[in-house]
């Protein structure tokens, strides 16, 4: 008897457990089982920090390295040269390599002769612009004005080809050059304006300004007349 009477407590309170397992509400079993399963949204994907060549090409860096800034002004002078490749095609032969130097060489002569002027006209202003920085500036440009030049290339060899006048390719010509030209200069004056306006006064930036202006409109006519010079595409065309 006294066995017996000491199961009865523990089997009515497992019955008990069970019975308040059973009546308790199925939203809290529910919640409770749910447990946060790690699935393939959750895992890092691998490639997430790549970045394509083109950013790469045209991004910003935080030194400026002599061996990178001309690597990327070299690759900007090629792309140029695809442009001029295709302004060739009209007339085939030598006319490849001429217009194929002469595309990028107005980028090197605005290079060479514009951008070191003005970096002295910005000194005597005192403008906090040193010349690794207009190193810099000037490979970004030349870049963006490659990567302009090279995408329109093969469009750029269709009309030039197909075109019944000289003065209609000339004319599709020009216009590639013109689109790749200011993009260049955009770049160019993005970026020393935004040195100039960083650290400059106000009358040190309204100076800094018309200097970027006055190098914007000898840059257009120095590489208008390098492109006439150069390219026999334009002659022909009577442009």
């Amino acid at each position: 008897m006294q066995a017996q009477a000491t199961c009865l407590p523990v089997t009515s309170s497992l019955e008990a457990g069970t019975d308040a397992g059973a009546n308790e509400p199925a939203e809290r079993r529910d919640d409770a089982s749910a447990a946060p399963v790690p699935g393939p949204a959750a895992e890092p994907t691998a490639g997430a920090g790549h970045r394509s060549w083109t950013a790469a090409l045209l991004a910003e860096r935080p030194s400026v390295l002599l061996r990178e800034e001309l690597s990327r002004f070299g690759v900007g002078l090629g792309l140029a040269s695809l442009y001029g490749l295709s302004l060739g095609a009209r007339q085939g032969g030598v006319s490849f390599v001429r217009h194929a130097a002469g595309v990028p060489a107005a980028m090197i002569a605005v290079a060479c002769v514009g951008v070191p002027a003005l970096t002295i006209v910005l000194t005597l202003f005192d403008a906090p612009l040193d010349p690794p920085r207009a190193l810099s500036a000037t490979a970004r440009a030349a870049a963006a004005t490659g990567l302009v030049l090279g995408g329109l290339a093969p469009a750029s060899a269709l009309f030039v080809v197909t075109s019944g006048a000289d003065a209609t390719a000339a004319l599709m010509g020009l216009l590639g050059l013109a689109v790749g030209g200011a993009v260049g200069i955009c770049v160019l004056l993005r970026d020393l304006g935004a040195v100039l306006q960083r650290e400059g006064g106000v009358a040190g930036v309204s100076r800094s300004t018309a200097a970027l202006v006055v190098f914007a409109a000898f840059a257009v006519v120095l590489a208008l007349r390098v492109w006439w010079g150069m390219l026999p595409i334009l002659k022909g065309g009577a442009l």
